[in-house]
């Protein structure tokens, strides 16, 4: 239903729009589909850079990565070949030797160590003193628990004096039993020396290595800018699992960036790589915004260049033009419209026609009047000469019921001089009136009233007859069932409503209704009528002619029996041309 709403009152406002803003709303409703093609490209193009951004940011990251994930191999690969050995595996003198020279020259080890079942150091690649064990340390729980390879988290040697990460894989016997674990330790100056040779893509980036718990794997006070440089410690969290990926967010530094963040061995180290969006994103986005703000520019342009060039071209003649048939409108055909010479040739052509118009209007006008003159001089000679002929009528009609000696004809005859004095009472109005076709209804049925009064029905007896209707036009047409109608309606009332009653009151009351309806009443205070006997229903004229007139003027007719008859119809009031028509 709102939708319907809408719609009917855009297309009520289309109709009612100037002709400037349909033509402009048309130029720019056509513009529309260039200008949405342009935004879709310029936000394709936008979509795709972006998209090109972060892959080439991931990759970055990922490329950074792939040192530590090769170490990460290398390590492996070192660890189940040195736990295959006989010496390591049964803990020999030779051990420490073989220790040493598999990690000589390999600087991003600090040491080699293999432990036993219990966890006890049985053999190190570097000398130590006393008794030292790991069974606590979590990446001697997850070897001997069955893990073949395992990276531990950030985690401070004691053995080695400095912060680093531990590789290790178990060391089994013939039965496939884990009787030890051995393991490499990764020094953390070694780890944080690999993004110092990283060739970051921007000023203001930021690049890191992190383990699992977003922790910073480097020296703070060492490298400052890492921290700062690094996001909030919400998002990072989130984005540390699963696959590489990019992903925006705020520095510690308040600074926007662009981040990418790649997992290595075993999603226990993570690469983090973070680009300005100032410089990034936002030579997209000016690009994507250029692509928008052009066409909008343009559809602009193109609105207020065809708004002003309506406006010079066509408009300003156009409302030239009006005042030119405001004045022919007026009266005023000897205005011609001069200035249109400075105009287009389709609007000096029009021109043209509005001065041949206005000097056939002139001439036509001139003959129209006379021919309404002579046409109302006519007609006002038909109604006097019709009024007259009916009152010729009413005179015989009373001559020959002087003569009449029978109660029952001699009514008869006056019902007939009541139904002609109401045809006489309206040519009479609209010969008066100064409009031939209307009478008004206020008028007419108070002189119908006053010739009913002075017609003889009350028989002797007091009978007040008042009249209160408010005055509006009816046509000639309506007014002839009416007078008929109402005339009938009294006449019944004089003759029924007061057997028996030396006086009584009639009323004619009208009213208007909504919707141009109108009510007239003709009640009174008399005996009234048998409902359940259909007194009033019994066949007569005066019922038949009644509900005749009720079907010309297409009204509803309705008898009321309470304190009195009522008689009451309802009609809508009709123009002439709409009117039943009546023979008179």
């Amino acid at each position: 239903m709102k939708f319907q709403a809408d719609r009917i009152r855009l297309l009520q406002w289309m109709s009612n729009a100037s002709l400037r803003t349909k033509l402009v709303l048309l130029v720019a409703v056509a513009m529309v589909p260039a200008g949405a093609l342009a935004v879709m490209e310029a936000r394709s193009s936008y979509l795709n850079g972006r998209r090109q951004l972060e892959q080439n940011l991931t990759l970055s990251a990922q490329l950074a990565a792939n040192e530590a994930n090769n170490l990460m191999s290398g390590s492996r690969q070192i660890l189940r070949s040195l736990a295959l050995q006989p010496e390591i595996k049964e803990a020999r003198p030779l051990c420490k030797r073989s220790l040493e020279r598999a990690i000589t020259g390999m600087e991003q080890y600090e040491g080699a160590t293999v432990v036993n079942a219990k966890g006890d150091v049985v053999c190190r690649s570097s000398r130590f003193d006393g008794a030292a064990s790991v069974a606590g340390q979590e990446w001697f729980k997850e070897v001997m628990s069955g893990e073949a390879f395992v990276l531990s988290d950030l985690m401070l040697s004691r053995e080695y004096g400095e912060w680093g990460l531990a590789t290790a894989v178990p060391i089994v016997n013939d039965e496939g039993t884990a009787v030890g674990a051995i393991s490499l330790f990764i020094g953390v100056d070694w780890l944080t020396s690999l993004y110092n040779r990283v060739s970051l893509p921007a000023q203001g980036a930021a690049f890191a290595l992190l383990d699992r718990n977003g922790e910073v794997i480097s020296s703070v006070a060492r490298y400052p800018g890492v921290v700062n440089g690094l996001p909030l410690a919400k998002p990072l969290q989130y984005e540390l699992r699963g696959h590489a990926r990019s992903f925006p967010a705020v520095g510690h530094d308040g600074v926007p960036r662009l981040y990418a963040i790649s997992p290595l061995v075993e999603g226990k180290i993570f690469v983090v790589m973070g680009v300005p969006s100032s410089q990034a994103i936002n030579p997209l986005t000016l690009q994507f915004a250029s692509g928008v703000v052009t066409p909008l520019l343009m559809w602009i342009v193109a609105t207020l260049v065809v708004w002003f060039g309506i406006e010079r071209l066509v408009i300003r003649w156009i409302t030239y033009l009006e005042r030119i048939t405001s004045a022919y409108a007026a009266g005023r055909q000897n205005v011609r419209p001069e200035r249109v010479r400075a105009a287009s040739a389709e609007i000096r052509s029009l021109g043209e026609t509005f001065s041949r118009m206005a000097d056939l209007i002139s001439a036509r006008e001139a003959e129209l009047r006379e021919s309404l003159a002579q046409k109302e001089m006519l007609v006002r000679e038909i109604h006097h000469r019709v009024k007259n002929n009916l009152q010729l009528v009413m005179s015989l009609l009373n001559l020959h019921a002087r003569r009449i000696k029978d109660p029952q004809a001699e009514l008869a005859f006056a019902e007939a001089r009541g139904r002609i004095n109401a045809l006489a009472t309206l040519h009479r109005r609209l010969y008066e009136s100064e409009k031939l076709e209307h009478v008004d209804l206020k008028w007419f049925l108070e002189d119908l009233c006053g010739e009913l009064r002075r017609s003889g029905f009350s028989s002797h007896r007091t009978v007040d007859l008042n009249v209160d209707v408010p005055s509006a036009l009816i046509s000639s047409s309506t007014a002839v069932p009416l007078g008929l109608l109402v005339t009938e309606a009294i006449t019944n009332a004089y003759k029924h409503a007061f057997v028996g009653r030396n006086e009584g009151t009639i009323s004619v009351v009208a009213t208007h209704l909504q919707d141009s309806q109108i009510c007239v009443e003709v009640r009174d205070d008399g005996v009234g009528f048998n409902v359940t006997a259909h007194d009033y229903d019994a066949p007569g004229l005066g019922r038949s002619l009644i509900e005749a007139f009720a079907r010309q003027l297409r009204g509803k007719l309705e008898l009321v029996s309470d304190r009195g008859t009522t008689l009451r119809v309802c009609f809508a009031l009709m123009p002439a041309a709409e009117s039943p028509s009546v023979a008179h």
